[in-house]
């Protein structure tokens, strides 16, 4: 199956994924492993169980929204 957003997220941002069987999660993207991880909470580092790859991911989306760049500039006349 294809992720329906081909985009991938920014490196290290928080996302909610999909895998293909519907399983929705909230974890990060991780460039340098090419998938997405799901923190394990209090129990320390991030745990390679907790990986899964681009290829069963079916769509993602941001946590929050991002922001148009050119939202940050003011116009004063």
């Amino acid at each position: 199956m294809i992720m329906k957003n081909m985009d991938l997220p920014d490196d290290g941002v928080q996302v909610i994924f999909t895998d293909h069987h519907g399983v929705t999660r909230q974890g990060v993207y991780r460039r340098s492993l090419n998938g997405f991880m799901e923190p394990l909470g209090d129990e320390g580092p991030e745990d390679s169980g907790n990986f899964y790859p681009e290829a069963d991911i079916a769509e993602w989306e941001y946590v929050e929204p991002r922001q148009n760049p050119a939202s940050d500039f003011m116009v004063i006349f």
